[in-house]
């Protein structure tokens, strides 16, 4: 067990001190702050459109984040012979790429926090941007007193605890794709590794579309595709933004809404451990069978 720690830990202290994880992340909090002040003309709706396309921005960043170091722990193990030490000091090779894994999903779990709370500071400002550029928000936009700032105030947590749940499928949605691109780098470079994630990422999205084209085409082309759709993580059930864009959870007791969304969160968090525990499964048989030498 402590090698496992030891092994996350240093899996972890290595991917953030990496100059792509401060520089996505950068990137990614530009981009969250300079569309917040964007006017998105969207007829005094821009609050949903802009958490729409923050959610957006996050899961784009913090995917990026988990594959680079996912698909890079364990290959530039192997190739800098380090992985021969590790292994030697009465380490499995389990424990080698669930360490790499969870060391990643540390990583992974800082970044989405860190974007989560420029994320959700941004949506609470923009409630009160666009409420000021409203017909009926100029009290708001002033710092209105009595009813209309508690309103106002009630609106903007509304709107930024929206985020939460948010992040937590992005999370979910990046640790099944990191656990895939742990499992084929313990085989291919890193590269090929963060490629074929991406290409999973998009797939995964798309197979709606592709089981009613598989469904019109027939034949092989619909054995090829259940075949694909069977491999191919369903990514769509982590993806609730548009719900999430026109809600305000409130209250916070688990009833109405807030229970309903949450409700959904948990039975995607459980699809997302058993397609991650199979594909890092998968990645340790394939580990076992590689030679290091």
């Amino acid at each position: 067990m402590l090698a496992l720690v030891g092994i996350i830990l240093n899996t972890f202290r290595e991917a953030v001190r990496r100059p792509f994880y401060w520089l996505l992340l950068g990137a990614g909090a530009a981009a969250l702050l300079v569309t917040m002040r964007l006017p998105l003309f969207t007829f005094y709706n821009d609050v949903d459109m802009y958490k729409d396309l923050g959610l957006s921005f996050v899961l784009l960043f913090v995917l990026l984040v988990g594959l680079l170091a996912a698909a890079t722990g364990v290959a530039r193990e192997v190739e800098d012979k380090t992985a021969h030490t590790i292994l030697a000091k009465a380490v499995g090779r389990w424990q080698f790429i669930l360490g790499k894994y969870l060391g990643a999903m540390g990583a992974v779990a800082v970044a989405a926090a860190a974007l989560g709370l420029v994320f959700a500071a941004a949506v609470y400002y923009r409630v009160e941007l666009d409420a000021g550029l409203s017909e009926h928000g100029h009290a708001y936009a002033r710092g209105g007193i009595g009813l209309e700032a508690e309103a106002l105030r009630t609106r903007q947590w509304g709107q930024a605890l929206t985020v939460v749940p948010g992040l937590v499928l992005v999370l979910l949605q990046v640790g099944v794709l990191a656990a895939l691109a742990t499992a084929v780098s313990a085989r291919l470079s890193p590269a090929a590794s963060v490629g074929l994630s991406l290409v999973v990422f998009v797939t995964g999205h798309l197979t709606v579309f592709l089981e009613s084209a598989a469904r019109g085409a027939g034949g092989a082309a619909e054995w090829l595709a259940q075949a694909v759709m069977a491999l191919v993580p369903f990514l769509e059930i982590f993806n609730i933004n548009q719900k999430l864009s026109h809600a305000m959870l409130i209250p916070l007791d688990g009833s109405g809404p807030w229970g309903e969304v949450w409700a959904y969160v948990g039975w995607a968090a459980l699809y997302a451990v058993a397609y991650a525990a199979a594909a890092i499964g998968a990645g340790v048989l394939v580990f076992r069978r590689r030679p290091l030498s």
